[in-house]
């Protein structure tokens, strides 16, 4: 699976990649390409355009991809941040004992999606940290269902405030499947495959293009291509946001367990 693999190793094979492929076209280029730039020097000049902005169109495409989902997942933090400070202000309809336990819990719970944003790319630790907190989860249903935990003894009264703690809990629920579910919306590995063929293909196209009139300098092209590479980094990265430089802030989850 291409996720599986380092983003440093795809980078690597796209630079050797580019590197064969500039500097055979170039080859190429000089060699066969002269006469061709010639008779048709218009036709050419179309063609490099074309799969310029081709490429272009495709990494704004991908990026645009990939930061959408960056930005799903960070948001999601938030949105469970929020969620565990409406679940810790509901539990003031308990009374003393029951509350003090409630936010014991909350607080574990908390700690427990923290430990899960600083986990890498390890199945196994994402879903032990996945099963304590739904386990911590359950405790803190068990606690709002009982209806002998609550502090009021007027029945509507309490009816409500059971109806205001249980319905954060399922938004608290809704929340965290949604972060998890996140975890797993990754631009498509065919569009990765795709922006890595046409990124080698236009730049084949460009050294032709160098070699065939007799410009054959490869600092502008390598220059080109680099940025390229970078931008495409970019894209990777930003959905392995547990393994490369774009990392989560947990600070909202943070805030809410101090």
């Amino acid at each position: 699976m291409l996720y599986d693999i380092p983003t440093p190793v795809l980078i690597i094979g796209l630079v050797a990649g580019m590197i064969g492929v500039v500097e055979g076209g170039l080859m190429i280029g000089r060699r066969y390409g002269r006469p061709r730039w010639k008779n048709a020097r218009e036709i050419h000049t179309a063609l490099t355009a074309a799969a310029l902005a081709l490429m272009g169109l495709m990494l704004a495409f991908t990026f645009n991809l990939s930061a959408s989902r960056y930005d799903i997942r960070k948001n999601l933090v938030v949105a469970e941040a929020a969620a565990i400070q409406s679940v810790r202000t509901s539990l003031d309809f308990l009374a003393a004992e029951p509350r003090a336990r409630g936010l014991g819990l909350v607080h574990g719970y908390t700690a427990e999606r923290i430990a899960y944003m600083h986990l890498g790319r390890d199945p196994t630790r994402e879903g032990e940290a996945i099963g304590h907190s739904r386990a911590i989860y359950g405790a803190l249903w068990a606690l709002a269902v009982d209806s002998r935990n609550y502090a009021s003894d007027e029945p509507q009264l309490r009816a409500a405030q059971y109806a205001v703690l249980t319905g954060a809990l399922l938004d608290l629920n809704r929340v965290a499947r949604e972060r998890e579910e996140a975890r797993f919306r990754t631009v498509p590995q065919l569009v990765i495959v795709m922006l890595f063929a046409l990124a080698i293909g236009a730049g084949g196209v460009l050294s032709y293009m160098a070699g065939a009139t007799g410009h054959p300098d490869r600092l502008p092209t390598y220059v080109f291509l680099f940025m390229v590479c970078l931008i495409i980094y970019l894209i990777i990265d930003f959905d392995r946001p547990r393994r490369g430089l774009l990392r989560f802030d947990a600070a909202p989850l943070e805030r809410v367990q101090t």
